[in-house]
């Protein structure tokens, strides 16, 4: 089987009813014939046109605080069997979401690039790609600052148009050749949830309220670096655990291992749409911190250790794509270089007061 890479993403926060009537409302302010795609045109969300699994949405997470970044990662194909002389990109946000910045690419049928550049920083968003030859795609990444005054579980829409004029749709009926991709993302406002875009590549966390007390148990951050990732974090009492019972653990956990010894709640971690992290040196590059108003028994024995469960997808013999668990028992001491990284090439933790730090690679809830 051949693993594919980056485009499953962990969903924490259900959306699927906002996100219906998010498309109702805006099907309603499409012109006559928006719907139809251009024949030689293909759209989609993510980094990668031609991927086995495509993604349903572009959003740089599964949920963003309100007030914070949110990028999202689109392309359009060319199909041919002519070239486009000029390609823009247009959009249009529900509710009102100013341009925190935008970048794109275009590549050839086998991925390499042809040439790349950013869009104005400026609202309404008005990217200019120049021409698209046939079998080219424009990979493009448009990062918006969502409203501090949204509500806890809303949605922030985007209508991206993918056009020949640069010229915004609406009583404009007649603009040329023009695709249009709807996407959102689900808001976070609540101490138990969080998530931001890093748009630069300076080291960036994100966390959720980190006053653990006895109304808020645990607590969860993320820090990672790299430009153009998003990331989420959530340790809600409601939020699923970790999938272990009934699980086929791997061989190499230890035997005294069982299930029942997951005391904590689940802390889950979102970075890159699940990509894998590491530093330079190739060792970990996602550090998790999660804090406990009381530190779980498991932390302060001999033998302390993190469950830490993710997926990925792979290709079936008949070149289908299924969903791989994984679960890993973390139990190495993390040891750090003099930049306060870790030395080790698997993951590792270090147990603080009413704390543990975990270095991994993947996303995924993790329990203690």
């Amino acid at each position: 089987m051949r693993a594919t890479e980056g485009n499953h993403r962990l969903r924490i926060w259900p959306r699927a009813g906002a996100l219906i009537a998010l498309l109702l409302l805006i099907a309603t302010m499409l012109p006559a014939g928006a719907l139809a795609a251009t024949p030689d045109w293909e759209a989609g969300y993510g980094t990668d046109s031609s991927a086995i699994s495509q993604p349903p949405s572009g959003a740089s997470s599964s949920a963003v605080s309100a007030g914070k970044k949110v990028g999202f990662f689109e392309w359009l194909r060319n199909n041919g069997p002519s070239n486009i002389s000029q390609l823009f990109l247009t959009a249009t946000t529900t509710p009102a979401a100013p341009v925190a910045g935008a970048t794109w690419a275009i590549k050839d049928s086998d991925g390499n690039p042809i040439r790349s550049g950013s869009c104005p920083t400026a609202t309404p968003l008005n990217c200019s790609f120049g021409a698209l030859n046939t079998t080219h795609t424009v990979y493009v990444v448009v990062a918006f600052t969502t409203s501090a005054n949204l509500a806890d579980g809303a949605t922030q829409g985007v209508r991206f148009e993918f056009n020949t004029t640069g010229r915004p749709p609406g009583n404009n009926n007649s603009h040329g050749d023009f695709l249009p991709l709807l996407d959102s993302v689900g808001i976070s406002k609540n101490g138990d949830a969080a998530g931001d875009f890093n748009i630069n590549q300076q080291t960036f966390t994100v966390a959720d309220n980190q006053k653990v007390n006895g109304q808020n148990r645990q607590a969860t951050s993320v820090t990672f670096s790299g430009g153009l990732v998003g990331a989420a974090v959530g340790d809600s009492p409601s939020l699923d655990e970790a999938p272990c019972e009934g699980l086929p653990l791997p061989p190499d956990f230890p035997p005294w291992f069982t299930c029942s010894l997951l005391t904590s709640l689940t802390s889950v971690i979102e970075v890159g749409n699940g990509k894998t992290f590491q530093n330079a040196n190739n060792t970990p590059g996602i550090k998790v911190l999660i804090s406990f108003s009381q530190s779980p028994n498991q932390l302060n024995g001999a033998d302390p250790f993190v469950y830490h469960y993710w997926e990925t997808q792979e290709l079936n013999n008949d070149g289908d794509p299924v969903t791989i668990a994984h679960a890993e028992l973390i139990t190495v001491a993390c040891q750090y270089d003099s930049g306060n990284l870790p030395v080790n090439h698997t993951p590792c933790l270090t147990v603080g007061n009413k704390n543990v730090t975990v270095w991994v690679f993947h996303n995924g809830p993790m329990r203690t």
